[in-house]
């Protein structure tokens, strides 16, 4: 299992384009695609344009197959990125951290 969590701060003009745009792609994710445990946007309080996407993918091939699906959705990626280029365009910074799961049957590793 894979666990991905991304800060991400949107430009203040992308605001109001933003927010409807990820309930779409929550809408169109959360129990449709393949190997999708968790999918949220989290918007922060006291701040509305920085949020937090926590996912969880049961393989790197389902999060890859997620990554064309949004590319198929919203258009090609950046020169040299991964993520379609109107997404991104949408940020002002972000980073992405990746975990593996544990603790949770990983007996065999010890």
């Amino acid at each position: 299992m894979l666990t991905i969590i991304a800060q991400l701060k949107v430009k203040t003009d992308k605001l109001e384009e933003y927010l409807p745009l990820i309930s779409m792609l929550t809408n169109n994710i959360v129990g449709k695609r393949k190997g999708c445990i968790t999918y949220s946007f989290n918007q922060r309080r006291d701040a509305p344009t920085e949020f937090v996407l926590y996912e969880q993918w049961e393989s790197q091939e389902d999060l890859d197959n997620h990554i064309h699906y949004l590319i198929s959705l919203l258009g090609p990626s950046n020169s040299g990125g991964i993520l379609p280029k109107k997404l991104m365009d949408m940020y002002e910074s972000g980073q992405s951290y990746y975990y593996d799961v544990v603790g949770e049957n990983d007996q065999n590793r010890l």
